[in-house]
């Protein structure tokens, strides 16, 4: 019998302790199950006690509140507040913020911040031949342009001019003379014969930077590949960047603003001699420089950076002192010269790190990261390819597609799959439709790689798109930041249509319910009374004599302000000498008022630091009822607080909930 008992005994005990366990269910609202210890998570984070430990009646108020929370989303969801556009789009915005480091992958994005800022460090100097690929290059065309540019590394190689050839063979416009005219005015723009100048990091297109940042003083490059064409790129120069700023003063006179180069070269020496017979720099630069829009500002050119400074201008910058003027310079532009004003230095990483990143968010280097993340995507989903299967493309997709008019042939039935990324297929006709949507007017390209690149940015965007929807079950941290905002925007639309902004506009509403609340906006007693306030050394005895004199014959505030400023002989802004304060006042409201200790009449001189107070009081009021104007912003608080009891009685009578009191007092 006693091992019965026992047994009994030992069932009953496990039951309980199971039926109390964490993952019992605690509440219940409309089917939607809270567990134990989703609950107290939920109220250990909202805890008010620093040593998180649970008080009952704290938790039973956290009970209510929660249900209450339950039933507004619950309500905010049945009026399909969660579908509208504005919400959906919030929501995204503030999930697109969070989940950023997950998809950009944090060692990426640091490598190239750190590779970006030690290339800050050294400025570079390169000349390039451009080889461009036609608009509709098919691979032949291609390769065509990259043999072209391998010949003309093979001639420099041999010992031609790179210059000449720069000139003779480049398709970069800026490598030769070039002239324009305007209004009748015929402008030559010297060709730089391929030399780029000095930059550094984020000047050119990434490939093409890193090509330089990778070679020696000298190197002649293989053809590097960038949006533009094939590139053979010497490096000529590469130091130390002495700046990152620079505020410089020049004087430039313009090969096309005179007759020939020896009048320029007549008048920059001119300049010189007279900076040498210590005339100032201003002068000279008022009677010698040509560019106009730096002369008014005694020549000075502000915040310069390398990329934006002539070869010789960062060379004199490098051997010429602070506030000293450099010996005339000759450029392709004309003749120069210059003042360096200020060498502002090269920042730390940290200064530099959120620029950096921000300026790798708007590059190509940006990819990178994405890249990563789509590459790491494809192995955790087990991505699979069907890279075949796009070949079918290169014959329906037509020259109209660079013309915003193909549509998928209505022959077109084919639908094998070209990727699977866990559980999701995506087939022909999927990017079928993609290429339709995607389309637009451009440049006619050579189909297979058009219809290539496509294919990539369908299968990354869409690798990207399914790893983003796991993050939330792969990241609890996120999934539960993000419900909180998403659940925290929609109570505060669902609280803000049926309280905040009810209260508001509900006029008649709000004055029902003053009328019926009178006795709770009271005023308490009050007195009546006119403070004049004195803030310079006046006769305060004569000002005494005037408001005693005015109240006397009972003169309105006004009019007494008006007798003091002529009897105390104030010409100019009286109000800097002494103004007047009218109203009612309750204990506290006003310490000068205070110090007359209500007594009616005029008060003594008031003494409050610098200011001077003569205090009339008028009378005493009795305790009265407010307004609904004067009380407007209890009242509408209270307002607010009784609709919202109001609602939730109607929410709590609407929907069904169901406390487990068992499961909640078991929590300790």
């Amino acid at each position: 019998m006693k091992k019965i008992i026992s047994l009994f005994l030992f069932i009953f005990i496990s039951t309980l302790t199971f039926a109390q366990s964490d993952n019992d269910v605690v509440l219940d609202i409309e089917g939607e199950k809270i567990t134990k210890k989703t609950f107290v998570e939920l109220y250990q984070k909202n805890n008010p006690n620093p040593n998180k430990t649970i008080d009952k009646k704290d938790l039973q108020d956290y009970l209510e509140l929660f249900i209450n929370y339950k039933l507004k989303l619950k309500e905010a969801r049945i009026l399909e507040m969660d579908k509208d556009p504005n919400y959906i789009s919030e929501v995204k915005t503030y999930r697109d913020q969070l989940v950023e480091p997950y998809i950009n992958d944090r060692n990426v994005t640091d490598a190239l911040v750190e590779e970006a800022y030690e290339r800050t460090k050294e400025i570079v100097r390169a000349s390039h031949i451009l080889i461009g690929i036609p608009a509709n290059a098919t691979p032949a065309d291609t390769l065509s342009s990259y043999n072209r540019a391998l010949e003309i590394r093979k001639r420099i190689l041999k010992g031609e001019d790179f210059s000449k050839l720069a000139i003779e063979l480049s398709e970069d416009p800026s490598a030769k003379d070039q002239s324009s005219g305007q209004d009748g005015k015929k402008s030559n723009y010297k060709g730089n014969k391929g030399d780029l100048g000095y930059f550094t990091s984020f000047s050119m297109i990434y490939p093409f930077e890193s090509a330089c940042y990778s070679m020696k003083i000298g190197d002649i490059s293989l053809p590097i590949r960038t949006s533009r064409g094939y590139h053979i790129i010497k490096l000529t120069d590469r130091m130390p960047a002495f700046f990152s700023t620079a505020d410089i003063a020049h004087i430039w006179v313009n090969f096309d603003n005179h007759d020939s180069k020896e009048e320029c070269k007549r008048l920059i020496d001119e300049a010189y001699k007279m900076l040498q017979n210590n005339i100032s720099f201003d002068s000279v630069v008022g009677i010698y420089s040509d560019d106009k829009y730096s002369a008014q500002k005694k020549g000075l050119l502000l915040s310069q950076r390398v990329t934006t400074l002539p070869v010789e201008y960062v060379l004199h910058l490098k051997s010429t002192s602070i506030n000293t003027f450099s010996e005339p310079f000759e450029t392709r532009f004309g003749w120069h010269i210059i003042v360096p004003k200020t060498l502002n230095p090269i920042q730390s990483l940290e200064e530099q790190r959120q620029t950096i990143e921000q300026r790798i968010s708007k590059d190509v280097r940006s990819f990178r990261s994405i890249e990563e993340f789509a590459n790491k995507s494809k192995k955790e989903y087990n991505f699979k390819e069907f890279a075949n299967k796009i070949n079918v493309f290169n014959q329906i997709v037509t020259d109209s597609v660079f013309f915003s008019k193909w549509i998928i042939p209505t022959n077109f039935t084919q639908n094998d799959t070209l990727f699977t990324i866990g559980e999701l297929a995506y087939k022909q006709q999927d990017f079928a439709k993609y290429i339709q949507e995607k389309q637009k007017t451009q440049t006619p390209e050579y189909i297979p790689s058009f219809i290539d690149k496509l294919y990539q940015s369908f299968v990354s965007e869409n690798v990207i798109k399914y790893a983003d929807s796991k993050l939330e079950g792969k990241h609890p941290d996120l999934k539960a930041t993000v419900d909180e905002f998403r659940d925290g925007i929609l109570i505060f639309s669902i609280t803000d249509k049926f309280v905040w902004n009810k209260s508001l506009v509900d006029s008649l509403g709000i004055e029902s319910f003053h009328n019926k609340r009178k006795q709770n906006y009271l005023w308490k007693n009050r007195v009546d009374a006119t403070i004049f306030t004195f803030y310079k050394d006046v006769d305060m005895k004569a000002a005494n004599k005037i408001i005693h004199k005015g109240i006397k014959k009972e003169k309105t505030n006004e009019a007494i302000s008006l007798e003091l400023t002529k009897k105390l002989k104030i010409k100019d802004n009286p109000s800097q000498y002494f103004d007047f304060k009218w109203g009612k006042f309750e204990k506290g409201d006003n310490k000068i008022v205070d110090k007359t200790n209500w007594e009616l009449g005029i008060s003594p001189v008031i003494e409050d630091g610098k200011k001077k107070s003569i205090v009339i009081v008028h009378k005493l009021i009795n305790p009265e009822v407010k307004t609904l104007d004067e009380a407007k912003g209890i009242v509408t608080s209270d307002y607010q607080e009784y609709l919202e009891q109001e609602w939730i009685k109607n929410l709590r009578s609407k929907y069904s909930y169901k406390v487990y009191d068992d499961v909640f007092n078991s929590i300790k």
